[in-house]
Order: structure tokens, then C-alpha cells, then sequence
């Protein structure tokens, strides 16, 4: 993924997270509604002026839109036993048995 791709993902998790639709955010920081679907995909790349706009509408530090991790550094391991904790034993026992397998 590139920076383009990674910028729209951060915007678009901050947009879900605090529950504002694309077209409420485009009204918002005053662009079209097609805008903010392209630079969620990574097809548009927005002015300075713009990520502060968007920033401020979505209540975070113009830096932290730029705060992501390239997934093939993340590390997943903590993500992994909080899911493998919130399994049945059921679901716990096949989730061993695929990682297993994939040693």
C-alpha cells in the first residue's frame, strides 16, 4: 500500500470511529460527497489546507492521520490472543488447530 492508500484508511477508520457518514464530512470541510470516497480509497491526495479541515472535523492532530503501520510490520501478536480469548472452547480449539497447521 502506498501513502495515498494508507492516508484514506486512517480517515476513513477516524470517520467510523466517530460515526460521520462521507457526505456529512465532505458538507463539513466544504468539498463534493465524491471526494472523500476517492481519497478513502486512496485516489485522491488532499491539500495541506484540506488535511487540517478534515483533521479538525474529525477531532485528531493533523500528525495522527499520517500514524499507521504497514501491516507486513505489525506485529499481530497481541491482536491475536485477544481474539483467541473472546472464543468459545470450541472455537479456540480450531483457531489452535489452523495455526498449527500452518507451522
Amino acid at each position: 500500500m502506498n501513502t495515498k492508500e494508507l492516508l484514506g484508511l486512517k480517515v476513513k477508520e477516524f470517520r467510523k470511529q466517530r460515526k460521520i457518514t462521507q457526505e456529512k464530512l465532505a458538507e463539513i470541510i466544504g468539498v463534493d460527497n465524491g471526494y472523500i470516497s476517492k481519497l478513502e480509497v486512496g485516489q485522491n491526495f488532499p491539500s495541506i489546507s484540506t488535511l487540517e479541515r478534515i483533521a479538525d472535523a474529525l477531532g485528531v492532530e493533523l500528525y495522527e492521520l499520517f500514524q499507521f503501520t504497514r501491516r507486513k510490520d505489525k506485529d499481530f501478536k497481541d491482536e491475536i490472543i485477544a481474539i483467541y480469548d473472546n472464543l468459545n472452547k470450541e472455537k479456540q480449539y480450531t483457531l489452535y488447530r489452523v495455526a498449527k497447521a500452518m507451522e
